[in-house]
């Protein structure tokens, strides 16, 4: 088999092999982009999961300290209905 001497055929076949190896190169690229585009998003992801949960637990915490207030509140208000008499000892329950 014999090659081509025509400097045509020649500079043809280095710019189409130039073009598949810069198509590789930019493939390549990309496919690392999208892998790192991926783990960011995941990552995004993971942290607003992360905050949402510290949130939800946040306000369940704050509901609870509201009811703790609140309970404090109503034997205060208990010991003083007792204590001036307007209410007897049957309501202490």
């Amino acid at each position: 088999m014999k090659l081509p001497n025509d400097p045509l055929v020649i500079i043809t076949f280095i710019l189409a092999l130039g073009g598949h190896v810069t198509w590789g190169i930019v493939f390549f690229a990309n496919s690392i982009k999208r892998k790192y585009a991926a783990e960011r998003d995941f990552n995004h992801l993971k942290n607003n999961q992360k905050q949402i949960t510290d949130n939800i637990a946040f306000g369940f915490r704050e509901i609870d300290e509201r009811f703790d207030r609140t309970d404090r509140d109503l034997l205060e208000i208990k010991a003083y209905l007792i204590g001036k008499g307007i209410i007897g000892k049957e309501h202490e329950r």
